[in-house]
């Protein structure tokens, strides 16, 4: 299913490592770690007794997972430094650590730079040429998708220039605006992606009694707030102190607001109390859009988080399955009617256990909510304790009913163990007088016995003749019956016989 490959140096030839053809040169362990918003990084344990033991070198050995099965490549980086280790029974092992492609982006430092009026595409583009010209021809980087749109082009940004280009994008552009980079590596070189979201939909749903272990939900509605204090860009006046520590003011909505600084919502209020919250907008310099700004993101907040923690198994490591696999980014709808979930979940970080597939785990991010969407899913929440409630009580009732049957079959069973015992009492007792018994009042309580016999059983039904039929009082009835009709027959084949002329 995995395969893991080495190669010396970034055009080198590919030596299989790990895969499900090999026996004694396989990976004692190894585990790939992916996030949304961090790099990727894959560590292994291997032995003396693979060949490649003492190949992984520091930054110039190149790692790459394939899965064999949907012939897709996990994972691909660089070594970092490695460990070497011998435990308490003498056996050695080395621990290798790799980083993804996108490690890259932290072998160059950004020049100083500063613009204006100038789209994200751009700076991102400038951003990337700056780390073409200071790294190795197989680390230079094109500008792929890139799709995150700032609210306003004509906003001044500058570059720090003592920082990795990797550190500069994540400060200056996904902080600030969103997003998520990725890196591609395609037949004609690496292409570097940004985009408000890198997910697809996928086919394989995660679900209660299919392939949902565990799941566990947990609500925070800590960061929401019920009244927004907008905060414009810095007034543009001269320090007169000369401080340069001392910042400027900010412009505020007073001037369109009553004379008031911030915005309420009388609905949150009486939620969550009064709860204050700033919001800066460093290029709004015009009060009324401020405001516009301030009741729009009051209106439209989303500081409800939905948290979530599954356990699941990914069905595309069956064999037989054609599902699409567990991949980190991707949404999976997730259904487990027990706890009123049915909704589509994303899947934010990733542990991929290339031994023991089946110890993979998944991180679900959070899940930001507006106040409808909140009073939605406490609505949801109390239907959903509200069902289980009446399952909970239908199966207590049905426990009831069948703990009641077993008393009532139990009560029978002792009533009917002590009918048999009595019966038994009284063949006794007629097989030791039957010598002396008259013919008539012997076939006469014989009679009397049997239909006895016969109803005890018939009153305990199907499962008393069940138990009955393995109880010796059954077999001694049986036992009895023989010896009676061997003792009425040697009576029928007499004629006025006496117990003396009777020999058992």
């Amino acid at each position: 299913m995995y395969r893991v490959t080495v190669r010396q140096g970034w055009d080198g030839q590919e030596t299989t490592i790990h895969s499900e053809n090999m026996n004694s040169a396989k990976l004692l362990s190894a585990k790939i770690t992916k996030d949304v918003d961090s790099i990727d990084s894959f560590a292994f344990n291997t032995s003396p007794k693979s060949p490649q033991y003492n190949a992984f070198k520091y930054r110039t050995t190149f790692v790459k997972v394939t899965n064999t099965k949907l012939n897709k490549v996990l994972f691909e980086g660089r070594v970092l430094p490695t460990t070497d280790s011998m435990d308490s029974s003498g056996l050695f092992n080395k621990t290798v650590t790799c980083e993804g492609l996108t490690a890259f982006l932290h072998d160059s430092i950004q020049d100083y730079y500063a613009l204006s009026n100038n789209d994200l595409k751009a700076f991102l583009g400038h951003m990337i040429d700056v780390h073409n010209h200071q790294v190795d021809s197989y680390k230079r980087i094109k500008l792929g998708q890139v799709t995150v749109t700032s609210p306003s082009d004509n906003v001044y940004k500058s570059i720090d220039d003592s920082k990795t280009t990797y550190d500069t994008i994540k400060e200056k552009l996904i902080d600030k605006y969103g997003g998520e980079i990725r890196l591609r590596h395609e037949p004609d070189g690496l292409y570097l992606d940004y985009m408000p979201e890198i997910a697809t939909l996928s086919g394989q749903n995660i679900r209660l009694a299919s392939n949902l272990l565990s799941l566990k939900r947990a609500v925070d509605p800590s960061e929401a707030y019920s009244v927004i204090k907008p905060l414009g860009a810095r007034t543009e006046s001269e320090n007169k102190t000369g401080d340069s520590e001392i910042s400027q003011p900010r412009l505020t909505i007073e001037s369109v607001n009553n004379g008031s600084s911030v915005l309420s919502s009388q609905s949150m209020i009486q939620k969550i109390g009064y709860v204050v919250h700033a919001e800066v907008w460093d290029d709004v310099k015009v009060a009324s859009i401020l405001k516009s700004k301030g009741q729009a993101a009051l209106d439209s907040q989303r500081e409800i988080k939905e948290q979530f923690q599954v356990t699941a198994i990914d069905l595309s490591l069956l064999s037989g399955m054609t599902v699409d696999s567990f991949e980190c980014g991707n949404y999976h709808q997730t259904i487990n009617p027990l706890m009123g979930i049915n909704e589509r979940l994303r899947i934010v970080g990733q542990s991929l256990d290339l031994c023991e597939p089946l110890n993979s785990t998944l991180s679900i991010g959070d899940k930001l909510l507006g106040q409808a969407d909140y009073e939605a899913l406490i609505k949801k929440q109390g239907e959903a304790i509200d069902e289980i409630k009446s399952r909970v009580a239908a199966q207590t009732a049905k426990i009831v009913a069948i703990s009641n049957e077993m008393k009532t079959t139990n009560e029978a069973l002792s009533s009917a163990q002590k009918e048999l015992s009595s019966l038994k009492t009284e063949y006794d007792k007629l097989i030791e007088n039957i010598g002396d018994a008259d013919f008539k009042a012997i076939m006469t309580k014989l009679t009397e016995l049997k239909n006895q016999t016969a109803t005890v059983i018939a009153n305990l039904g199907e499962i008393g003749a069940e138990v009955l039929t393995n109880q010796n009082a059954i077999a001694d009835l049986k036992i009895m019956d023989a010896k009676l009709d061997q003792r009425i027959s040697a009576l029928e084949g007499s004629t006025g016989g006496t117990r003396n002329e009777y020999k058992d």
